[in-house]
């Protein structure tokens, strides 16, 4: 008999999956429409927009850094909550928008906000599954994320069809009501002990921690597949090749389909630092060997285009898949008990830090120098999955020198 789906299992496993599903239909809804709904019904330019998403990036960037101590000390289940309900109210404040600097002011603390409470919810994922099934419960939420988001998506191009003033009030306000819905769910969670700061102990640990910062920053550049998908191949095919531009689409939805298909499937025997590691170089090889294909799709024959496209895609996917059950198993392995969400939201820093860099310069990498631009890209890629071992097995000995009532347990994870 086939194991029952992890969504499908009453308890914690279930009710973190409704929780991503109603939380991913509703940012589906806002993401999906937020340049429209910010440049026609509030009035901002386009380059405005982009100043206050800049900010927000960088809000985000420091609460990963800084809130993760704060899930600890006050308990991750209750900030959670607390911070989702600040969401709520907070997304519904968009209907008072008016203008830029009201925009600039509520989108940066937002993203303090939404940033912040990645760390309690990671936490929350790994104090509410067993320490055995910690990646592929992820997983597992993921795909639910990815089928919300689609559904959110989908929603949010329904709403364009109604008058200006339905569409206004229900792209923010569907997105705070999941919010708040998603509060109430996650009051079934158990509720892990407030974790008292040890005396002596230095703050903000996991910030001052070189090796540990090492294997997250490198962990950031195999997470430019991010980058590569939503930003670098789009470009890529309008101003490079001769393939159609709905090709665009094409590649996204198939994406989508694949992830939410395969995502758990590509998890299974990755769960400790070791996988995590061997996980990270098969993930380089299938991203550089799409950041290839790719590059060679520029040209005039537009069936060649299309067929290099599509297969880059296919090995970007893969790569996307592998190496996020791969950060996972890291992130999840480096990570002391007593201090879960400080470590995984400063380790979760890489994807902020990717996205800000990243597409500056990958965009200037490969549109600069064409297919040079993209093997050089695969070249970065591969020395970042060869260097992962090392990173790892450095952040590793660190983190069992300074958490010596954790030795033991690192070391059975590395090991296994």
């Amino acid at each position: 008999m086939s194991e029952m789906p992890a969504w499908r299992r009453p308890g914690p496993e279930r009710v973190l999956a409704v929780m991503t599903l109603i939380d991913s239909i509703g940012t589906g809804v806002f993401l999906a429409s937020n340049v429209i709904y910010f440049k026609h019904f509030v009035g901002l330019s386009a380059g405005e927009v982009s100043v206050g998403i800049s900010a927000a990036g960088v809000a985000g960037l420091v609460a990963m850094g800084t809130m993760g101590p704060v899930a600890d000390r006050f308990g991750h289940r209750r900030v959670f909550i607390l911070l989702s309900l600040v969401q709520a109210a907070g997304y519904a404040g968009y209907v008072f928008v008016d203008g830029f600097l009201s925009f600039f002011a509520l989108v940066t603390f937002m993203g303090f906000v939404d940033f912040g409470k990645s760390p309690a919810r990671e936490a929350l994922i790994s104090s509410a599954t067993g320490q055995g099934n910690r990646v592929g419960v992820r997983a597992v939420l993921r795909t639910m994320f990815n089928v919300g988001f689609s559904v959110g998506s989908g929603l949010s191009t329904l709403l364009l069809t109604f008058d200006g003033a339905t569409a206004k009030y229900a792209f923010v306000l569907i997105n705070a009501a999941s919010f708040l819905v998603g509060a109430v769910v996650a009051m079934r969670l158990p509720a892990a002990d407030p974790i008292p700061p040890k005396p002596g102990v230095k703050r903000l640990r996991a910030l001052r921690n070189v090796p540990f910062l090492t294997a997250t920053a490198i962990t950031g550049v195999l997470s430019l597949h991010i980058t590569l998908l939503m930003v670098v191949l789009p470009l890529w095919v309008l101003s490079r090749t001769a393939a159609p531009p709905a090709i665009v689409g094409v590649i996204l939805i198939g994406n989508t389909i694949v992830t939410v298909l395969f995502q758990v499937r590509m998890t299974r025997g990755v769960e400790t630092l070791r996988d995590g590691s061997g996980a990270a170089w098969r993930a380089s090889v299938a991203l550089a060997v799409s950041c290839a294909l790719i590059g060679l799709a520029a040209g005039d024959r537009a069936w060649l285009s299309v067929a290099l496209l599509l297969a880059g895609a296919l090995a970007l996917t893969v790569g996307e898949m592998v190496q996020a059950a791969s950060r996972w198993a890291i992130g999840v392995g480096l990570a002391p008990e007593h201090a879960q969400a400080e470590y995984l939201g400063a380790f979760n820093m890489s994807i902020a830090g990717q996205s800000m860099l990243g597409p500056v310069f990958c965009t200037a990498l490969v549109l600069g120098w064409g297919l040079t631009g993209w093997l050089v890209l695969a070249g970065i890629l591969l020395l970042a999955g060869l260097a992962t071992g090392p990173a790892v097995e450095a952040a590793h000995r660190r983190l069992a020198g300074s958490e010596p009532d954790r030795h033991e347990e690192l070391v059975s994870a590395h090991r296994a």
